[in-house]
């Protein structure tokens, strides 16, 4: 069959490109619309980057959503779909397992609060943005993108509330806590509590925390005119990747921003690359189609970057209903009303809609019969599913001036966890840590709690100006990589669901002591493969005899590595496959429930809205603390640590020798763990064919600076989450900045901007990020004006 699809693939492909080709946008020169106050003049670059200058950010921000319409359209209108829950109008009963968790979750019904939160100015904003997708709809001279065709469909009209749901899906993807906690729970009953916490996370003591402080506040030699030192978020307490470098440490003497946000790499990507200039409103990086401003970037005075704090911002509740119906519920010892609210959802072929009961108690939204734990009644408590204003944060900082507007707009961002880096014009670096923190002890935040008592309901939150941040740190630097934020001194618990630190601990090693640094050393510091743990893994061999001179020769090459994941080497292959062969063997000794064993290696409940859980990634620092300790539960079960060790080394190559045939030169970590960029399309043989990119052979692993870990679901290889964007900001002269993506701006296969951006991205160059007028000239490939249709 596999064949088949192949030779199908070959055929289509030519084809569906040729159909693409037909639907190219229209890029040079003008394009008459209704719904501007003034022209839009548009800039593309030679790679593709959209320059926007126009006088009013109105109009800027209704070419931002041409342009992404123009570029985006058919991800944006899947993403709103999946945000809404309508997903099975137009793919049939397949979707309607995605479209009730959407309605349960409420991503619509959030929506739409958070629009009545947004002031008359960011309402504006929206509409001017949907504008402008409509416009690109409706123009005459539009063609629509492939995907529309081969399913007989046309775009739907867009509104602000598509906008705002699409938010909060984003912000709810992002936010990690919960699903932990089930897992959790469902562990301490199948193993009892002490083997279970042989399984939770726990910090490795040689890696570093973000902020050793908690909060830090220095000038070094800052001009103390700049108002930051006498603003009102002067602390009242002392004290994934991105990174920010004080001048005193740089060879230009100011400061350097550097980003990698590691998000599951798709075709297209998540990230679209783009540049607006208005009157009072200048600012470059990137955007998330279906969402207006700019995400992660630099205006004209500071700039910022971002990656997931994981601090944990979401509770499970178990719930006790008093009948099946569900009407009613127990809390303080009185019977409470539900709130019960039924969604219609449409579906291709069905002549009659399903209805969905979505059930709410004061705790939170009843998840568990959408997240196949139907045996508990569980309800979810999250600072994502909540009204905010988002909207108004991500403009305040896409305006902010300095420190304090900085703080002001990080202040509005309550989901989801983000560790927010800065720097600025005048010298300054520094951090500060987004999300609304419930205050709660790390007991009550592990397992799901008993919602019918109001102790265990929170009550009150981590004061923001407690929440940890730093100015000017007296290292010279700020490192974030999603590991542990503060240490234990700190007076609240944040969560325990951060990543392990290995990624912070090779970053910091690469710039410990280090002057004059440049450009040059931060490339190298996001393209490094050098694995921390795989040292310390191979360790544990460094006395073992296989008593089989072929395995025996395996464990020897694992001894001589260095550790670097490079992709034509086997010996990390041997490291990853042995090391996940020796976890699921002491998992599957241990627990029954095969199902939460997959748990436990990451995988979550949907492809869509929960792909991984916190417990990703855990288990290399697991399996070292249950190695590390002679009475462990866990590993007596598994027949010893001896034992272990061998039966790694012997289920790993025969898994190789099974997957990929017993000669070992096919067995190099880039053929193992080839990345592939998957289309929405890709679930439906022979189109995957067609729309994938990929495999490409690619090194590093989950701990890495260069991370590029698999879905749990997945073998090694496939669809990876890895670096989505680069970006190099250069304080001493904008023009100077770097960016890189992977593919391209357009998402249409016949575009010159479809991939043009992957062959650099692999090797670790990047491209202009084109800022002054002159900068954008130089490099100008296209121009485009929209202008005001006359009647």
């Amino acid at each position: 069959m596999s064949v088949l699809n192949n030779i199908a693939g070959t055929v289509l492909k030519p084809i569906i490109k040729e159909m693409s080709r037909a639907a190219l946008p229209k890029i040079d020169g003008n394009i008459y619309v209704d719904g501007l106050s003034n022209e839009v003049e548009i800039i593309r670059d030679e790679w593709g980057i959209a320059h926007i200058y126009t006088d009013k950010l109105e109009d800027a921000l209704f070419a931002q959503g041409y342009i992404h319409a123009q570029d985006r359209l058919w991800q944006m209108d899947l993403n709103r779909r999946a945000a809404r829950g309508k997903l099975a109008e137009i793919i049939g009963k397949d979707a309607l397992d995605a479209d009730r968790i959407a309605r349960t979750f409420g991503y619509d019904r959030i929506g739409k609060k958070d629009w009545e939160l947004l002031t008359d100015d960011l309402k504006s904003y929206l509409k001017a943005y949907c504008n402008g997708v409509n416009a690109f709809i409706q123009n005459n001279t539009s063609k629509f993108p492939v995907e529309y065709k081969l399913l007989g469909l046309k775009p739907e009209l867009w509104n602000p509330i598509d906008v705002c749901a699409f938010s909060k899906m984003l912000s709810s993807l992002l936010t990690f806590g919960w699903y932990d906690e089930i897992i959790r729970a469902k562990l301490i009953e199948l193993v009892g509590l002490d083997a279970a916490m042989e399984l939770d996370n726990s910090y490795p003591e040689n890696n570093p925390v973000t902020l050793p402080k908690g909060v830090e506040f220095n000038t070094i030699g800052i001009d103390n005119k700049f108002n930051a030192m006498n603003g009102p978020y002067i602390p009242k307490i002392s004290g994934s990747n991105a990174w920010t470098i004080h001048g005193s440490k740089t060879k230009t003497g100011k400061p350097y921003l550097c980003n990698d946000p590691h998000l599951t790499l798709k075709n297209p990507n998540i990230w679209y690359q783009m540049h607006i200039h208005t009157k009072d409103y200048h600012v470059s990086g990137v955007s998330c189609p279906a969402i207006p401003a700019i995400l992660i970037g630099h205006n004209d005075n500071i700039g910022w970057g971002i990656t997931l704090s994981f601090t944990d911002i979401e509770d499970v509740y178990v719930e006790k209903f008093t009948d099946e119906t569900m009407k009613t519920y127990m809390y303080d010892g009185k019977i409470m009303d539900s709130e019960i609210i039924e969604e219609k959802i449409y579906i291709k072929g069905e002549n009659m809609p399903h209805i969905e009961k979505v059930i709410s108690t004061v705790n939170g939204t009843l998840i568990s019969h959408v997240t196949n734990h139907k045996a508990q009644a569980y309800t979810l408590s999250s600072m994502a599913f909540r009204p905010g204003k988002m909207f108004e944060g991500w403009f305040n900082l896409n305006k902010a001036r300095d420190w304090n507007d900085f703080v002001k707009a990080v202040e509005c961002i309550q989901a989801p966890g983000l560790n927010i880096v800065y720097a600025d014009i005048v010298g300054n670096i520094g951090y500060y840590n987004s999300g609304k923190v419930p205050i709660r002890d790390k007991q009550i935040a592990s397992v799901p709690m008993p919602g019918w008592k109001s102790e265990n309901k929170w009550s009150d939150f981590v004061p923001f100006e407690e929440m940890p941040h730093v100015l000017n740190p007296q290292q010279g630097h700020v490192i974030t990589a999603n590991h542990k934020i503060v240490d234990d001194n700190y007076p609240y618990f944040l969560g325990d669901i951060y990543m392990n630190g290995y990624r912070a601990n090779r970053l910091e090693k690469m710039i410990e002591g280090r002057a004059n640094l440049s450009p040059k050393d931060f490339t190298e510091m996001q393209m490094d493969w050098t694995c921390l743990p795989a040292n310390q893994f191979k360790d544990y061999y460094i006395n073992i005899d296989m008593a089989n001179a072929e395995l025996q020769q395996y464990v020897q090459m694992l001894l001589n590595w260095d550790g670097v994941l490079r992709p034509e080497q086997i010996e990390g292959t041997l490291y990853k496959v042995c090391k996940k062969e020796m976890v699921k063997y002491i998992y599957d000794r241990n627990i029954e429930d095969k199902n939460l064993v997959k748990e436990l290696l990451g995988a979550g409940f949907h492809e869509i809205f929960q792909p991984l859980n916190a417990f990703l990634g855990h288990n290399t620092v697991a399996l070292f603390r249950i190695l590390d300790n002679p009475d462990s539960i866990l590993l007596k079960n598994a027949g010893g640590k001896e034992h272990v060790l061998k039966t790694g080394i012997k289920y790993g190559i025969d898994w190789l020798k099974l997957n990929f045939g017993t000669n070992p030169k096919k067995w190099n970590w880039g053929n193992v763990h080839a990345i592939v960029f998957p289309h929405a399309f890709s679930v439906k043989p022979p189109l995957d064919k067609v729309f994938n990119v990929g495999p490409f052979p690619i090194g590093g692993d989950t701990d890495t600076p260069f991370q590029t870990y698999v879905m749990a679901e997945n073998a090694y290889g496939g669809e990876l989450n890895s670096v989505s964007y680069r970006q190099t900001i250069d304080f001493a002269d904008f023009d100077n900045s770097t960016i890189i993506m992977p593919l391209g701006n357009s998402a249409n296969m016949a575009s010159p901007f479809y991939k043009n951006q992957l062959d650099k991205w692999f090797k670790g160059e990047s491209i202009a990020m084109c800022f002054s007028r002159k900068k954008v000239e130089e490099h100008k490939k296209y121009t485009l004006w929209l202008k005001k249709k006359t009647k």
